[in-house]
């Protein structure tokens, strides 16, 4: 779905709570957490979350500042006790598609190896070897002083812990248009699997995230292995993004 646009109302509320948070918790608070926060205590949905975090990171206010990637903190931390974290409620019946959003969300704000993405996956693009679960583009922004080439990113994400080498499969697949790839797999498989899993990762370059596969308002994703930049064909890649051009704007 389209990112929503939120008005310059709801804006500022995210903007003043995010900062609030972030000065609660100095030493720096996560993407993901101020995310899911903003969500709980402003009743917002996930898409407008999404853009007004991303318009406040544009607009930061002079005390607070990126400290890494997906990470804010206030630049002279205050002698201030960690805020305890808020209950999530419980989840209905968990599915796989509950993580689509969150990850597209995550990938942009958290890992910032997009800069838009968008969950796709059972949208036909081929079959399951040409459909990945969420799609993003990493493109260079006009004030960036090196226009980089605009990168694919694909992800694939199983909450089956018996599928895990079809996820494998799957992310092999699309390295044909991509330029990265990620597979995102639950924290709870078998540890051997999860070993194995993270050697033939590192063997292909494919990048492996790890998440809380019961809580899709929590889901806590983590890498593992940081996705390689390869050069895909080009041929397959204009064919996948010209599908999928209205669900990415192009």
């Amino acid at each position: 779905m389209p990112e929503a646009e939120a008005t310059p109302t709801i804006r500022k509320q995210v903007a003043d709570l995010a900062a609030e948070l972030i000065r609660k918790q100095p030493t720096g608070i996560r993407w993901s957490e101020l995310h899911q926060a903003i969500r709980e205590k402003l009743n917002v949905n996930p898409n407008t979350a999404t853009g007004s975090l991303r318009y406040f990171a544009n607009h930061l206010p002079g005390d607070i500042y990126k400290a890494d990637r997906g990470v804010y903190a206030v630049v002279d931390p205050a002698e201030q006790k960690e805020e305890a974290p808020q209950p999530t409620p419980a989840s209905v019946k968990v599915r796989e598609q509950h993580f689509y959003e969150p990850f597209a969300a995550w990938l942009v704000g958290e890992l910032e190896e997009a800069t838009k993405a968008v969950a796709i996956g059972g949208n036909g693009a081929g079959g399951k070897w040409g459909t990945p679960d969420v799609i993003g583009l990493y493109s260079p922004r006009k004030t960036d002083p090196i226009q980089f080439t605009e990168e694919v990113v694909a992800v694939e994400i199983k909450i089956d812990t018996q599928s895990l080498i079809t996820a494998f499969g799957q992310a092999c697949a699309y390295r044909l248009f991509a330029h990265r790839v990620y597979i995102a797999v639950p924290q709870d498989a078998n540890p051997r699997d999860l070993k194995r899993l993270d050697a033939l990762a590192v063997l292909m370059g494919i990048g492996l995230v790890k998440f809380n596969a019961d809580k899709p308002e929590a889901p806590d994703f983590s890498v593992m292995v940081r996705a390689s930049k390869h050069e895909p064909d080009y041929y397959y890649t204009n064919e996948i993004l010209s599908t999928f051009r209205d669900e990415l704007g192009l």
